[in-house]
């Protein structure tokens, strides 16, 4: 089997609570998109996500890929990222995804390729080079486009952290500058990443119940429901309970009476079968802290951190 077709699980970091310092490190943004693979040759390009599935046909931007590298046969690393309001947005980007018309949503929401690393250039294996090498050849072979961009390295790490946490980007990875890429999926201590916490904005479109009281608000992002005729809905994005005290949940009982409607707001007719739930219409958003967002779209251990107009 040629490099081309090839399956490769990209180089992994390990999850660090503190950002490890030193000079033997440099410091990327870590940006909150899907891991992609990009293989080049002889200007085809095949494009593989972190699970091995092919993701060529998704995202036809990249073909232009070999006609900014150069080199004819190439093996690079990447994150694929799609912005809203100027910043990366995960949810965007899997909105993309799930799209069967691929050429239309590329242009309602774009994407961009932030290449972090080469693997292979012209009939050379690079993986046991030292990462600064590769950074060197990456560098050098590459020109950026519209589309396309490498992701820059930084000595200082703090300042980068403090930047991220600025600009609420997903965090940074700290990788050794003498580093060989090791293949994942086991999560490799030569990189290290160091996340911070995310904040989003979500519709409350349900209150579920348990007891007669407010277990948890039922929280969704808009969406455009394509079967619809573009009406827009929620999109489920998960549940919150934490960070409510009684007297939030006792606002919100009541606020749910108020507001209730006979059907959900959301896409699919009931997002949390199974459960006694009020369905209000979306009028309020809350603030929603979290660590990071499932293949699912779902929000992983969410905590309100601020509630509107309770």
């Amino acid at each position: 089997m040629s490099y081309f077709e090839q399956s490769i699980r990209p180089m992994e970091p390990r999850l660090s609570t503190s950002l490890p310092v030193g000079k033997q490190y440099r410091y990327q943004v870590k940006w909150d998109g899907m891991r992609m693979l990009a293989f080049g040759r002889k200007g085809k390009v095949r494009l593989q996500g972190k699970s091995l599935l092919d993701k060529t046909t998704k995202y036809p931007e990249l073909s232009v890929l070999p006609q900014l590298l150069n080199g004819e046969d190439f093996i690079l690393d990447g994150e694929l990222i799609a912005l809203l309001e100027g910043s990366p947005s995960f949810f965007s980007l899997m909105r993309r995804e799930h799209q069967a018309d691929y050429n239309t949503i590329s242009q309602s929401v774009p994407v961009f390729y932030m290449i972090f690393d080469c693997l292979f250039l012209d009939g050379t294996w690079l993986d046991k080079y030292p990462w600064e090498k590769r950074q060197e050849i990456l560098t050098g072979i590459l020109q950026e486009d519209r589309t396309v961009h490498i992701c820059a390295s930084f000595a200082d790490g703090e300042n980068l952290l403090d930047a991220v946490k600025k600009q609420k980007l997903e965090g940074v990875v700290a990788k050794n500058r003498e580093s060989p890429y090791v293949e994942g999926p086991r999560k490799h201590p030569h990189w290290q990443k160091t996340k911070v916490e995310q904040h989003i904005e979500a519709w409350v479109g349900g209150i579920s119940m348990r007891n007669g009281k407010v277990a948890s608000l039922i929280l969704g992002m808009e969406e455009k429901d394509e079967q619809e005729s573009g009406e827009v809905k929620l999109r489920h994005i998960g549940n919150v309970s934490s960070g409510l005290t009684e007297q939030d949940l006792s606002g919100w009982q009541k606020w749910g009476r108020r507001h209730e409607v006979s059907h959900p707001p959301f896409l699919k007719a009931n997002p949390v079968p199974g459960r006694k739930i009020v369905w209000v219409e979306p009028q309020r958003k809350i603030n929603v802290t979290f660590n990071e967002w499932t293949p699912e779209l779902k929000l992983r251990a969410p905590r309100v951190t601020k509630g509107k107009g309770i």
